[in-house]
């Protein structure tokens, strides 16, 4: 299929697949050690969710939190 046909008959395809080919697409442009590593942060972000949910942290204050940060390390 040439490039022109190929261009033309994915800008007509609903949005939705759209969006799951450009996505297809970037993903195949990623290297095996960025997908690993988007999926170690993936995993990490709902581990800390199901602990925050069980109650075994805590959430606190994206301000105050900068503002500690700021406070011992300086802006």
């Amino acid at each position: 299929m040439e490039e022109v046909i190929l261009k033309k008959e994915a800008l007509e395809l609903p949005t939705r697949e759209r969006i799951l080919l450009a996505e297809a697409l970037l993903d195949s442009l990623d290297s095996e050690a960025s997908r690993e590593i988007q999926s170690a942060w993936a995993n990490e972000a709902e581990s800390r969710q199901q602990a925050y949910q069980k109650g075994e942290i805590k959430a606190e204050e994206g301000a105050e939190v900068i503002r500690e940060l700021r406070d011992r390390y300086g802006k």
